[in-house]
């Protein structure tokens, strides 16, 4: 029994074992061709993962051995890229989270309007902006002097998001064009 590039050979059998991106043990039973045509059954757990046993009469199996199967690059590199682009995500969102966490949800939710309303406004000062008009009231402002600090207000928040979304962009074009572990693991928030 051996395995030389993931494929494992018992005597005459040959079998793809999959490429995973940790370290398993490849376990082989010489078990009933009715239960498994091949007369071998093969499991592969991951590192730490419970053993898979055959499913058939226990005295009808024979367990014919156990080897190392290493961990495959590509899919190593994979995991990493992944585990390293949720990080980031995670860190961006935090990010735009800050720049928000002083005001309600329920008027976040209003900003689009907002915008839309003062736009209209500087395009036509008669433009219809219920939800502006209300704010303005209840502030003591103008509704054009509201409209203009939500259109400057709006301008810095697009800065400032564009350049943590333009951040975490560019750390997944690094991830992508990573070609090791190494080069994945230096791609920080």
């Amino acid at each position: 029994m051996q395995i030389s590039d993931h494929v494992l050979s018992v005597g005459a059998h040959t079998q793809e074992l999959p490429r995973l991106a940790k370290e398993a043990i490849v376990t082989v039973w010489q078990v009933p061709a009715e239960y498994q045509p091949s007369g071998y059954f093969v499991a592969v757990d991951p590192a730490g993962a419970p053993a898979t046993l055959p499913a058939c009469d226990g005295a009808s199996v024979v367990l014919v051995g156990s080897l190392p199967l290493s961990a495959a690059a590509e899919e190593q590199l994979a995991q990493a890229k992944a585990e390293r682009l949720a990080a980031i995500n995670v860190a961006c969102d935090a990010s735009l989270a800050a720049i928000t966490s002083m005001y309600p949800r329920g008027e976040i939710s209003s900003w689009p309007q907002q915008v839309q309303e003062a736009q209209a406004l500087s395009v036509d000062p008669s433009a219809d902006a219920p939800l502006l008009a209300a704010l303005a009231s209840e502030r003591g402002l103008a509704v054009s002097d509201l409209a203009g600090r939500v259109l400057a207000k709006a301008a810095a928040f697009s800065v400032v998001s564009g350049q943590l979304i333009g951040r975490r962009q560019a750390r997944e074009d690094a991830l992508e064009a990573a070609a090791t572990t190494e080069e994945v693991s230096v791609v920080e928030w």
